[in-house]
């Protein structure tokens, strides 16, 4: 009633109501919000700036653009606060734009960094293999030049492939094929296979065995 001179329409009525009678509970909290809202790790430099704008706006419609660069500048992350300081925006447009600019460069950065690193992972897997490769072509050819100056060592490596397949090698040789030749012509005479006289069986000699 003491305002009704003052106030024509509805929107101004509306005005006059929220001033005299409003609640300042949710500026309150707009305020602290802002005063300790720090950028996160996954957060946009884009969406960080909105958020900050959005809370300056409702702690004060008007607030100037200076003091919003403050609060800006205060919560941005550190990878990004130093480069950006040193740019030295002026305005709330202008810290925008540099720290797009300097965000990006620093993603492509890292990027980088993680292909590099990989490819030193392939060039070093890569590396240990040739060298498994080179280490047992060099022992082979070395042990083909060694066996090349000292025959005698591939002739015992012979030898013992031989014996240990079954080969009879050396004087054991010899004295099996005598035997067996021995064998042979006993039986091609019909004589004794103790004593080699012809006549009689082995079971019917007299004479000792192998005497």
């Amino acid at each position: 009633m003491q305002t009704s001179t003052s106030i024509k329409t509805w929107s101004a009525f509306i005005t006059a109501i929220t001033q005299a009678f409003g609640s300042t509970k949710v500026q309150e909290l707009a305020f602290e919000q802002l005063k300790w809202y720090k950028q996160t790790v996954n957060q946009s430099i884009t969406q960080y700036y909105d958020k900050i704008i959005e809370l300056c706006k409702k702690v004060d419609p008007v607030m100037p653009d200076s003091l919003k660069l403050k609060y800006l500048m205060v919560g941005v992350k550190e990878s990004l606060k130093m480069h950006v300081a040193l740019q030295d925006p002026k305005t709330t447009e202008a810290f925008l734009l540099s720290a797009k600019k300097i965000e990006d460069v620093l993603s492509i950065t890292k990027t980088n960094n993680e292909l590099s690193d990989n490819d030193i992972t392939i060039i070093n897997a890569t590396g240990y293999q040739n060298q498994v490769r080179d280490r047992a072509t060099f022992t082979r050819t070395s042990n083909n030049k060694f066996n090349q100056k000292n025959p005698w060592n591939a002739n015992a490596s012979r030898t013992r492939t031989n014996s240990s397949q079954g080969i009879p090698v050396g004087n054991n040789a010899n004295r099996q094929n005598k035997f067996s030749n021995s064998t042979r012509s006993t039986q091609k005479l019909g004589a004794c296979y103790n004593c080699g006289t012809p006549g009689h069986y082995a079971r019917d000699c007299t004479r000792p065995h192998f005497q």
